[in-house]
């Protein structure tokens, strides 16, 4: 008997659906931020296709951004609001109490405010904004519009609000939401006029020059550096020369890297291990050892010999006082 009525409750837990909680609208929302969807937004030969909205399709909305927050409540002409017949809402809003409502939504062509509609339901939120449950329109062109009374009270401008339009201010860009100011990559245009490196600031940039040139006047231009007078001819130690010849020279024990200019201590590299030969008159006094404290440098009189394994031992040279 135990055993029968056990199956019968792991049957019954089994099978029994576990429905998913319903979500708050007022949160979970699709938002449409499209500046084409404005009522001042009026369709033009120059922008080609008039827009349709057939992806809406019985999500919940909300308008937000440069296309307004609330759906217009007044009959808009054709042609505006990005399409042929802009869709608007024939009744007030509701009250956040009144929870979510049905509505009338009108597409007005050809003179007629109200030629084609359907019915919709909306949401006053606690925020102070509305979400609309928008049905896919029946045919094209049919968009559903926005609306804000000024634009400037309304949004959000990053930058400076004036004519109804975000303006922004030099080194920056107005972003795809017509909103928000983004930094301007002044390098990516004919590389920000700099003949050699561009490197992008935030809101300006800078023109950069390679080891051995050195920026000019119009703070673009790289021009060679002429001889050791001008910023010691780009040497990291010395500089031996006159004029355009001119050459760069290490002290004992360092050698010219590849680009001619920068002293380095000489090291060979191997697949496996890395040697280094430190001029003993340069670390003075100093013990010399990596990270791992049991590779050491080792002395023949002139320079400190360092030999280590990439796999034993660390790679970052430590010096201590004796």
């Amino acid at each position: 008997m135990f055993q029968v009525l056990l199956w019968a409750f792991c049957l019954f837990a089994r099978f029994t659906p576990v429905l998913p909680m319903a979500l708050d609208p007022c949160s979970a929302y699709i938002s449409l931020n499209e500046p084409w969807r404005n009522t001042d937004h009026q369709l033009k030969e120059e922008e080609g296709q008039p827009t349709c909205d057939s992806n809406v399709d019985g999500e919940w909305y909300r308008f937000t951004g440069m296309a307004g927050d609330a759906m217009p409540t007044f009959c808009i002409p054709e042609n505006h609001c990005g399409t042929h017949a802009p869709i608007w809402l024939n009744g007030n809003h509701p009250q956040e109490a009144d929870g979510i409502v049905q509505r009338q939504a009108c597409a007005s062509f050809n003179g007629n405010c109200c030629l084609w509609n359907n019915t919709v339901e909306v949401k006053a939120c606690p925020g102070g904004y509305y979400v609309y449950r928008l049905t896919k329109p029946s045919v094209c062109f049919h968009a559903y519009c926005g609306h804000f009374y000024d634009i400037c009270d309304v949004v959000d401008c990053h930058g400076t609000c004036s004519n109804s339009e975000c303006t922004c201010s030099e080194g920056t860009v107005l972003g795809p939401d017509q909103q928000t100011c983004l930094d301007e990559n002044e390098c990516e245009k004919n590389n920000g006029g700099c003949s050699e490196i561009c490197v992008n600031l935030k809101n300006s940039y800078r023109c950069e020059c390679g080891v051995g040139r050195v920026l000019g006047s119009d703070g673009k231009t790289c021009e060679d550096i002429e001889g050791c007078q001008n910023k010691n001819g780009g040497c990291s130690h010395f500089c031996r020369g006159y004029g355009n010849t001119y050459q760069c020279e290490c002290p004992r024990g360092l050698v010219l890297s590849e680009d001619n200019h920068t002293c380095q201590v000489p090291m060979r590299c191997q697949s496996n291990a890395i040697e280094v030969n430190i001029p003993k008159d340069l670390v003075g006094g100093l013990e010399v050892f990596l990270t791992n404290t049991s590779c050491r440098g080792v002395s023949n009189g002139t320079h400190i010999n360092i030999y280590f394994s990439l796999k034993t031992c660390g790679t970052v040279v430590d010096l201590r006082v004796r």
